[in-house]
């Protein structure tokens, strides 16, 4: 009983798996395909409605001539005798019986079309003599004039009436099935994308011309809403870029103000000796220096964003002996390991690894105490390089802030302007990556990832 069950219930599943490749078939075949099935369904339909009404309004009206037939005049032809029937020029249906002798015995005439002359066999009739007889329907009432007509004119029309009639079925059918849905939801999201509403999403039912199309449509939304949302996050960078330079152009600036001021009045009056103006011309030159330094960085930064990648095949053991090179001028004194894995080859920016790199060795150099190791590999569609160093590591607020724009920690001296980091989070973005900065227990670590093109 236990088989029994399992084999039901496994050719149930069957079933419904059939069913539903049946209906996927459907609903995913091409449009073309799918309005070739809708046209030969509704050429079947309307040859099969076609066919009935036909027979239905042939029936009536052979049933309206069998019952005036029913009515009608029999007139016996003798034994030897003959008729004649033929069409007169006024359409009438003209008839004449003759005897064996060629007598005229019966001579008439009916409407041609309406009434009607039949052939009809003596079975029981009491004449011995009479071999067969002329039967002679009377003429149609005007009712049935009217309506023989008329069911003579729909048989003629329900050929073309079947047949646009089905068009028009199919036409209606396959657009509200097939087409309606989802040009009515590209219209929509046409709609919404002029009005820069991109907060939705486009669903497609079917893998048909629309339904690609629909998803096409979704991968043009999806990356349009990247695209904003990457503007938006430049945008704010650049506002908390500005907001950081006007901070940090405070201090300098309100310095020159104040010995500005102290000159302008102590010269005048000779209050201050020759030593002391130059020491405070002095002063000036360093923060004038300084506001130099902080424009130049702020001009670095505009073409760092503005910088666009160029990948090209780059020997990922070449690039990991240029940035050991680069470690042993920044890092001098310090003990560098290097290691290189994955793929031999990476489609890279090599400028843009080795200006991260760079600035990585930089800021390492200022908190290593006698070591980095420097790791770079390839896989999983990323270039990563580490570098960690056997330092105090970072603070709870430089983790959070280690990219910020001009964020620099309490050890840092004057000549730092806090921009080294934020230049490598800025280059590891336009090149698909990030920048991460974490603790390993020993020191500090900075991996810099970057998107490797396929």
């Amino acid at each position: 009983m236990g088989k029994v069950t399992e084999r039901l219930r496994l050719a149930r599943t069957r079933a419904r798996e059939r069913r539903v490749r049946t209906r996927r078939y459907f609903r995913d075949m091409s449009l073309t395909t799918a309005f070739i099935w809708y046209v030969v369904v509704a050429a079947v339909l309307a040859t099969v409605v076609c066919s009935i009404l036909v027979n239905a309004l042939d029936g009536a009206r052979i049933e309206m001539y069998f019952r005036y037939q029913e009515l009608g005049e029999r007139i016996e032809v003798p034994n030897g005798g003959r008729h004649d029937i033929y069409v007169s020029t006024d359409g009438s249906e003209v008839y004449t019986v003759y005897d064996a002798a060629g007598k005229v015995v019966a001579h008439g005439e009916v409407p041609y079309g309406e009434g009607s002359v039949e052939i009809g066999i003596n079975t029981d009739t009491g004449m011995p003599n009479a071999t067969y007889s002329l039967i002679v329907s009377p003429e149609y009432s005007a009712s049935d004039r009217f309506l023989d007509r008329a069911l003579a004119v729909l048989q003629v029309a329900a050929l073309p009436i079947c047949y646009i009639g089905a068009l028009i079925l199919c036409a209606v059918s396959f657009w509200r099935r097939k087409l309606n849905g989802p040009i009515r939801t590209l219209s929509a999201a046409s709609e919404r994308i002029a009005h820069n509403d991109l907060d939705f999403h486009i669903e497609s039912s079917s893998q048909n011309e629309l339904g690609r199309l629909c998803e096409s449509f979704e991968a043009m939304r999806a990356e349009l809403d990247r695209s904003n949302r990457e503007i938006w996050a430049q945008m704010e960078e650049r506002r908390r870029i500005n907001a950081a330079f006007a901070h940090d152009l405070r201090t300098p600036l309100t310095v020159l103000k104040g010995r500005a001021a102290m000159l302008a009045e102590e010269l005048p009056s000779n209050a201050l000796s020759a030593a002391e103006a130059a020491e405070e011309v002095k002063v000036m030159q360093r923060h004038i220096a300084r506001l130099e330094r902080y424009v130049d960085a702020m001009a670095s930064l505009q073409r760092f964003e503005d910088m666009e990648p160029h990948p090209q095949s780059v020997n990922v053991s070449e690039l990991a002996r240029e940035i050991s090179d680069t470690a042993s001028i920044l890092c001098p004194g310090l003990s560098i390991n290097v290691s290189c894995s994955g793929a031999l080859v990476a489609e890279v920016d090599p400028e843009i690894v080795l200006q991260v790199a760079e600035n990585i060795l930089s800021n390492a150099s200022r908190y290593a105490k006698s070591r980095l190791d420097i790791s770079l590999s390839a896989a999983g569609g990323e270039l990563t390089l580490s570098v960690e160093d056997d330092g105090c590591g970072f603070s709870p607020e430089a983790l959070a802030k280690a990219s910020a724009p001009f964020y620099k920690g309490r050890d840092s001296g004057p000549e730092h302007l806090g921009l080294g980091l934020n230049i490598c989070d800025i280059l590891c973005r336009r090149h698909g990556g990030a920048l991460t900065v974490a603790n390993t227990g020993r020191g500090a670590k900075l991996t810099a990832r970057l998107r490797v093109d396929s």
